[in-house]
């Protein structure tokens, strides 16, 4: 891994040593709900130096054969990412493995042990940025079981017309329901016409800069489009249980990992353990 770290521009943020005090009642709320609010995991400064941090070391994402999809324009007027890059940079990898982080990540499994799996920004760009496809993560992952969550942070001030995440509550309960958001417009609503009117919406209000949100990956969601001149900016953590096993299912995160179908994900030396 390559050393960015520089003694003023690290991940010497004070809080990130600090346990986040998980509001009563959260847990509880995810496993119902599919999703559960993190009001205040991070302060506005801190995520102002992730999104500093985005800018100037996180490369693009580079799509792989599979997904060439997500090379078309009409694609990077929804979403343009980074991903993986507490593989390629320190900074980030420290951030992931902060006790503020790792021990949420932790609580919110209710395990003293976890795996730390993924990072990524989602920035709906402004104006142009059209609505992500309601789907379900699951499915786009090499994963035996469920299990695993993505904690979604937003890096600035956030308003309902920017295209804040809405959940199904209660929508993890359906099990895989297959791929979708292979494409713009190609919504899980439209093959399982009676989602909306089962579960509903939750979510997509107003979110402070360092506030969050967390959902499981079989929790259904998407966003509408971002209406404003402003890009929507948010960075994901994306944590699993020690008993996850990798399918072979191709992933251009993953794959790199050289895993063997059949394997747990927690013997690999490229899978970060966390614990208390």
């Amino acid at each position: 891994m390559t050393e960015v770290l520089s003694p003023d521009n690290s991940t010497e943020i004070a809080e990130l040593a600090e346990n986040y005090e998980l509001p009563t009642g959260t847990v509880e709320h995810l496993r119902t709900h599919s999703w559960a609010p993190l009001p205040g995991l991070l302060s506005a400064a801190a995520v102002a130096t992730i999104h500093d941090q985005v800018e100037k070391y996180a490369a693009p994402v580079q799509p792989s054969e599979t997904e060439k999809w997500m090379t078309s324009d009409e694609y990077a007027r929804v979403l343009r990412s980074h991903d993986g890059m507490a593989w390629t940079d320190d900074w980030f990898r420290d951030l992931a493995l902060s006790p503020r982080l790792s021990n949420l990540a932790l609580d919110l499994l209710d395990r003293s042990e976890g795996l730390f799996i993924h990072d990524m920004t989602f920035t709906k760009p402004g104006n142009e940025g059209g609505p992500t496809p309601f789907h379900q993560d699951f499915p786009f992952w090499p994963f035996d079981r469920q299990g695993a969550f993505t904690i979604w942070i937003a890096l600035t001030d956030l308003t309902p017309d920017m295209g804040i995440l809405q959940f199904m509550p209660g929508s993890h309960a359906e099990g895989p329901l297959g791929r979708f958001s292979r494409a713009p417009g190609d919504d899980i609503r439209k093959t399982y016409t009676d989602l909306e009117e089962k579960y509903g919406f939750a979510g997509g209000t107003a979110l402070k800069a360092g506030d969050a949100t967390v959902h499981y990956d079989l929790t259904v969601h998407g966003a509408n489009q971002n209406s404003t001149p402003d890009p929507r900016a948010a960075y994901t953590l994306r944590y699993m249980p020690t008993d996850v096993v990798y399918t072979g299912a191709p992933h251009r995160h993953f794959d790199k990992f050289r895993l063997v179908p059949g394997e747990l994900f927690a013997d690999s030396p490229h899978v970060p353990h966390i614990s208390r």
